[in-house]
C-alpha cells in the first residue's frame, strides 16, 4: 500500500465522520492530500480552502467548525508548519470544538537522521487533543483501527468533544500512480463519532436567588433562562456565547449590579452558576464568599473544580428551574437594573467611545456576532440589549490571536447568513494575514469592524493601569502600534471604510457585504481608565439612589 492510498483512507474516514469542510496548506510531504483533496471536491465530495500561513488555517477551520456545529479538519506539512497549529488546537480543545489536525510526516525512522523538515511531531499539542494517533503507510493492517480511534476521540472523551491529531507517515511515492480514488461514502453507512446526550439537571431554588448564565451550549443556557425567567428569579446572561438564549426579561446591567449596593442590601442566599465565566470577576468573588450557597450546572466534563470551589459541577446539557422568589427581592433586583441602564444608554448617546461603538454594532443585529476578547466582548456585556444574538467568541483560552481567520470561517459556514466580527486594533493586527485570500478560494460575505484606540486598552482598566505604574505604561502595555489599517486593507485587496461616529457606523452597517470587507472606528485611548471608572461611579450612583427610593 502506498501513501496514497493512506491519504484516501484518511480523507474517507473523515468524511465518515461528518466532515465537508478541509483546509489545506500548502507542502511537499503532505502531498497525497493536496490532491487528493481537490480532486475530492471537483466531484462534490467536499470543499476545500487553501492558505499559505499554517496558523491562519487552523484558526479557519476553528471557525468553520463553530459557525456549522459540525467537525472541520486542517491539513499540513511535516516540521514547523505543525507547530503553527497549536494556538488554534488549544482553543478548540478548551471550546470543546470538534477539529481534525491532519499532520504528514516523514517515517518514524527518520528521526536522529538530520533529514530535512524532520522533527518530533506526534503529540506535539499534549494534551490539547482527545487522541493522537500515528498511521504509517506501510502498515494498512492499522489503518482503520487507528484512525477511527481519532475520530471517536473528535466526536466524545472522558473531558468532551475536541481536537484530535491525526500524524501521517508518508513514504514516496508521494503521487498517484493508478487511477484509483476515494470511494464515495454511502448514505447507508454508519456516521463516526456520536456522542450521548448529558440529562436534566433539576435544580430546585430558595425564595431569594440569582441565576448566573454564562459560557456553555445554546442548548443549556436556553434552558436556564427560560425556566429561571419563568419562575421570575433576576437572571445575568454574560455576552458571550449564551447570550443567543437571552431575552429583554433578563437584567441587563448585571455586569454593574454585580458589584453594586445591591448585593449588600438584597444580597441573594443561593447563586445558580450555569456554565463557566469569564467577563466578571465579581462572579468568583461571590461564589468564594462563603455566605451563600452555591449551585454550578455545566456541559464542560473538563471542569472539575469550577471557580476554585471544589464543588463537583452537576454535569447536564439542559436544565430545569424551579421554585417561589421572594417579590420583593425580584422587584429590587428590577428597579435596580432599570436606574442602571438608563445611566448605561445616557452615556452611550452622549460620548462615542469604544464601549458607545459596540453598542452601535450590536444594533445592527447580525445574524451572527463574532467578538474578539479583551474589551470588546466586556463593552459588549456592559452596553448591549439583552436579546437574542448569536455570539460566537474564542473564550476558550480567551486569546486573541487567529480572530480574522475565525471570523472568515465562522462566514463561509454559515452564508448567507449576515455575520459581523467585532475586534480591536491588537486583534486585528496580529491576524492580518487572514486577509491573505488566494483568488480561486470561497470568499464569505463579512465585515469586520476594527474598534482602533492604537494600543491595548484594556490593561487601563486592570491594576498595572494605576497612575503609580504609569512610567511603564505606555510601552509594555499600552503599546501603540501606529499602523495604518487603510494600507493594510489596500495590500489585499480589502475594501475599507473609516467611521468617526455613531451616525456613519450605523449607515455603514446597514449596507449589505460584497466579500470581506474592513471599518475601521477610530477612538482616542486617553483617560481610557478615568471614563470606564465614571462610567461606573455613575451607575453605581444610580443603583445606590434606587435603593434609597425604595426604601
Amino acid at each position: 500500500m502506498s501513501a496514497v492510498g493512506l491519504a484516501r483512507a484518511t480523507i474517507r474516514t473523515l468524511l465518515l465522520a461528518g466532515v465537508r469542510e478541509f483546509v489545506l496548506c500548502p507542502g511537499s510531504r503532505n502531498t497525497p492530500l493536496s490532491l487528493e483533496l481537490a480532486e475530492a471536491e471537483s466531484r462534490g465530495l467536499l470543499r476545500l480552502h487553501v492558505r499559505i500561513d499554517e496558523r491562519t488555517a487552523a484558526f479557519l477551520a476553528l471557525g468553520l467548525a463553530k459557525g456549522s456545529g459540525v467537525p472541520a479538519a486542517v491539513v499540513s506539512t511535516s516540521g514547523t508548519a505543525v507547530a503553527n497549529f497549536h494556538p488554534a488546537v488549544v482553543e478548540a480543545s478548551m471550546s470543546h470544538t470538534p477539529i481534525a489536525v491532519v499532520t504528514a510526516n516523514r517515517p518514524l525512522s527518520m528521526l536522529g537522521t538530520g533529514a530535512n523538515q524532520t522533527i518530533p511531531q506526534v503529540g506535539i499539542f499534549g494534551d490539547a487533543t482527545r487522541a493522537t494517533v500515528h498511521v504509517a503507510d506501510e502498515r494498512p493492517d492499522t489503518w482503520q483501527g487507528a484512525l477511527h480511534k481519532a475520530v471517536y476521540a473528535m466526536g466524545g472523551s472522558p473531558v468532551g468533544q475536541g481536537p484530535v491529531q491525526i500524524d501521517l507517515g508518508f513514504s514516496p511515492p508521494l503521487v498517484p500512480t493508478d487511477p484509483d480514488f476515494i470511494t464515495p461514502v454511502q448514505r447507508d453507512e454508519p456516521h463516526l463519532g456520536i456522542v450521548a446526550e448529558a440529562p436534566i439537571a433539576l435544580v430546585a431554588l430558595p425564595p431569594r436567588s440569582l441565576v448566573v448564565v454564562a459560557e456553555c451550549a445554546a442548548e443549556l443556557a436556553e434552558s436556564a433562562v427560560r425556566t429561571a425567567v419563568s419562575a421570575g428569579f433576576p437572571v445575568h446572561i454574560e455576552a458571550g456565547t449564551s447570550l443567543t438564549a437571552a431575552n429583554e426579561a433578563c437584567l441587563r446591567a448585571g455586569a454593574f449590579l454585580l458589584r453594586s449596593d445591591l448585593i449588600r442590601e438584597w444580597r441573594p442566599e443561593h447563586l445558580l452558576v450555569v456554565g463557566r465565566p469569564t467577563l466578571s470577576r465579581p462572579i468568583p468573588a461571590l461564589v468564594q464568599s462563603g455566605d451563600l450557597e452555591v449551585t454550578i450546572v455545566s456541559d464542560d466534563p473538563s471542569i472539575t473544580n469550577p471557580m476554585q470551589t471544589g464543588l463537583p459541577p452537576a454535569r447536564a446539557s439542559k436544565v430545569e428551574i424551579t421554585g417561589l422568589v421572594d417579590a420583593d427581592f425580584a422587584r429590587a433586583w428590577e428597579r435596580a437594573d432599570i436606574a442602571a441602564a438608563e445611566v448605561i444608554d445616557a452615556q452611550t448617546r452622549e460620548v462615542f467611545d469604544a464601549g458607545a461603538a459596540v453598542a452601535v454594532v450590536a444594533e445592527s443585529r447580525p445574524d451572527v456576532l463574532v467578538v474578539a476578547s479583551s474589551n470588546p466582548v466586556r463593552d459588549l456585556d456592559e452596553r448591549a440589549v439583552r436579546r437574542s444574538q448569536r455570539v460566537v467568541a474564542n473564550r476558550g483560552a480567551a486569546g486573541i490571536d487567529g480572530l480574522v481567520s475565525t471570523a472568515v470561517g465562522v462566514a463561509l459556514a454559515v452564508a448567507p447568513a449576515r455575520t459581523t466580527a467585532l475586534l480591536g486594533d491588537l486583534a486585528f493586527l496580529h491576524d492580518a494575514n487572514g486577509l491573505v485570500i488566494g483568488p480561486s478560494e470561497p470568499r464569505p460575505d463579512l465585515t469586520v469592524v476594527v474598534v482602533n484606540n492604537d494600543g491595548g486598552a484594556i490593561f487601563a482598566s486592570l491594576e498595572q493601569g494605576a497612575p503609580e505604574y504609569a512610567e511603564h505604561f505606555e510601552r509594555v502595555f499600552g503599546t501603540p502600534h501606529g499602523a495604518d489599517l487603510e494600507a493594510l486593507c489596500a495590500a489585499t485587496s480589502t475594501p475599507y471604510q473609516r467611521c468617526g461616529d455613531a451616525g456613519a457606523l450605523a449607515d455603514a452597517l446597514a449596507a449589505a457585504a460584497d466579500g470581506i470587507r474592513v471599518i475601521e472606528v477610530p477612538v482616542s485611548r486617553e483617560q481610557e481608565r478615568e471614563r470606564r471608572q465614571d462610567l461606573a461611579r455613575r451607575v453605581l450612583a444610580a443603583v445606590e439612589t434606587s435603593l434609597a427610593t425604595e426604601s
